[in-house]
């Protein structure tokens, strides 16, 4: 059993390290106040304001756009299956034209 409390390996700080590590916490705040974190923020929040938005408009363009632009795919469509239609009706009157026989 002592071997073992010999071997254990403690992990932690020793009473100096965290006296000196809340000296330097008490520093840090004396330096920076909440205020000064407040106004340094400000700026970024602002900023992020704006970019939400600029891609809120941005969004609504596109979903704009998407819905003029769906009857046109639409009749974009309709053409193509029409001249398919119309290929497959040349191509039988070619091939009845090509083998001699009237419509």
């Amino acid at each position: 059993m002592s071997r073992s409390k010999d071997d254990a390996f403690t992990v932690g700080l020793s009473k100096d390290e965290k006296d000196d590590l809340e000296k330097m916490i008490g520093e840090f705040r004396r330096h920076c106040p909440a205020d000064d974190l407040q106004e340094a923020t400000q700026p970024v929040q602002a900023q992020m304001d704006s970019l939400t938005r600029k891609l809120a408009d941005l969004t609504g363009m596109v979903l704009s756009i998407d819905r003029q632009l769906a009857p046109l795919v639409e009749i974009i469509r309709l053409s193509h299956q029409k001249s398919e239609l119309l290929n497959q009706r040349l191509d039988a009157v070619i091939s009845a034209l090509k083998k001699g026989r009237m419509l």
